[in-house]
């Protein structure tokens, strides 16, 4: 504490002698996924070493410590990172215009579109820009319609005697991370092109530095940053980290603040006006725990002015879960209890042979007690619809083989089949036993395969397959109905691992 308050008095001593250096400071924020109301969390403390829980975030409360921090610099900048669509009920039931209404109230100084963005269409979002207060930004999303970017791709700004110049940046991979028919008509630049373009293009506005605020997590921002020198600042969003120091690559400092609105972002910055760079920097996050600052009282009554219609719905007890409920994550290639129940759930509803279902579509958690309709929203927010598509037994043993490989989100909990394979093997190589409803799997036979229709549009990056080639059927409900109907009817749900997926690596 004593040597930063002595780097403060000593950096407050040289922004006096020298008017060329600029104090600037960022509050970041990315991934809200439309947390309005607080949520309990579970820490260590550090001084009795035991876990306490305790309430956070909430867009009242997350604005409230915002507008705290805003008051405590001289020029301060607010950047959201994207992905403040969909996570939690409201989101889904208003098609993420409920959060272009909390966002007017917040004002960040910019938003770039995070991939949710897009979920409920890119027209729905298009008719949401001349409602929103704020500049929402992206660089890299082209419009055939329209000939140019789909949203504004830079913004140009000063704070004091700062010149900012902010490029929007929105994960290349948008393709494949929504539902293509979300989709149409956009395409995606390079955004190696796009960011040198327009990196050029603000310093020769004048922009003292250059902030790149992306989606596309911090592996992407760090290969930006080793290929683009001109870039200063990174503000980061995709894959909910929370950098609780700065990130230095290249000439960039890399910040990103985790997700929910559990964590504020601060990141003080020195700028060299005259050299057009950053002379200094030191970041950190804020958790925004409740009691801290006064939660803003005109985002408490709009919130709750949102959810008070929805809220008795939502809790709406449906079931009682015995086990509780844990799905796979990141890289694991293994399958979940709750993987085994939906998909179960699935290939009943469909009258089919098999059932793939994302393990990346499966939001959240639940614990042993009540079943909410909430909770069913909660886990599985994207309201996608059911596909069944008709394929050869040879080619259902070639999405698994795909499958045994794939170590991201897009790798798939199943029912109806059980298999064996060895992830280290390449390619061609990795399955070596596979059932179809107990039965060795006949590879001439037709088997009905029921999966989601974001997998669907995206099955190549799934299975190694383009699905849309073979006999589908679209079936009319939306995901979370099936699972809450089954809910109703079990009543009383114990799901377990069962073994249907085995990985000899894993043995």
């Amino acid at each position: 504490m004593r040597i930063l308050l002595l780097l403060t008095i000593c950096l407050h001593s040289l922004l006096a002698q020298d008017a060329r250096l600029v104090p600037l400071t960022i509050l970041h924020w990315n991934d809200f996924h439309s947390y309005n109301e607080p949520y309990r969390v579970t820490a260590k403390s550090s001084s009795t070493q035991r876990d306490t829980s305790y309430m956070v975030g909430g867009a009242a409360n997350f604005l409230g410590y915002l507008n705290h921090y805003r008051t405590q610099a001289q020029h301060v900048l607010s950047l959201h990172a994207g992905d403040e669509f969909q996570g939690t009920p409201i989101s889904s039931y208003t098609f993420g215009r409920s959060q272009i209404e909390v966002l007017n109230i917040i004002r960040p100084d910019a938003m770039v579109l995070g991939n949710h963005e897009f979920d409920y269409g890119s027209e729905r979002l298009r008719s949401y820009f001349p409602l929103a207060r704020f500049p929402l930004l992206s660089a890299n999303v082209f419009d055939l319609k329209k000939n140019g970017t789909f949203a504004e791709p830079t913004l140009f700004l000063n704070k004091g005697d700062v010149s900012i110049g902010i490029i929007g940046v929105t994960h290349p991979d948008l393709e494949i991370l929504v539902i293509r028919d979300s989709l149409v008509g956009l395409v995606m630049l390079d955004p190696d092109s796009v960011v040198a373009h327009h990196a050029v293009d603000l310093r020769k506005r004048g922009a003292d530095i250059v902030i790149a605020l992306t989606h596309q997590g911090w592996q992407w921002d760090s290969v930006m940053a080793t290929k683009h020198p001109s870039i200063d600042v990174i503000v980061s969003g995709h894959d909910h980290t929370p950098f609780f120091k700065p990130r230095k690559v290249n000439r960039s400092v890399i910040v990103q603040a985790g997700h929910g609105g559990r964590y504020l972002g601060k990141l003080d910055l020195v700028v060299d006006t005259q050299g057009d760079s950053v002379l200094s920097f030191v970041g950190s996050l804020i958790e925004t725990q409740w009691g801290g600052v006064p939660p803003d009282s005109v985002l408490a009554a709009k919130v709750e002015e949102l959810e008070d219609g929805l809220r008795a719905a939502m809790n709406e007890v449906i079931g009682t879960l015995k086990t509780p409920w844990r799905r796979t994550v990141g890289r694991e290639r293994r399958e979940s209890n709750i993987g085994n129940w939906q998909t179960d759930v699935m290939r009943t509803y469909a009258h089919a042979d098999v059932a793939f279902q994302n393990s990346g579509g499966i939001r959240t958690n639940l614990d042993a007690g009540p079943i909410t309709v909430g909770d069913m929203w909660r886990m599985n927010p994207f309201g996608n619809s059911f596909v069944v598509v008709t394929v050869p037994g040879v080619v259902l043993k070639q999405m698994l083989e795909f499958q045994a490989g794939v170590k991201t989100q897009e790798w798939c909990q199943v029912s109806g089949v059980r298999y064996v394979f060895d992830s280290r093997k390449p390619m061609g190589e990795r399955v070596m036993d596979v059932q179809v409803g107990g039965n060795p799997i006949d590879d001439a036979k037709s088997y009905r395969v029921v999966t989601n229709n974001y997998v669907l549009s995206n099955s190549v990056a799934h299975f190694g397959v383009d699905l849309r080639s073979f006999p589908r059927e679209s079936l009319p409900k939306f995901d979370r109905d099936v699972f809450i109907d089954a809910i109703r009817q079990q009543k009383i749900i114990a799901s377990e691992i069962d073994g249907r997926v085995k990985d000899l690596a894993l043995q």
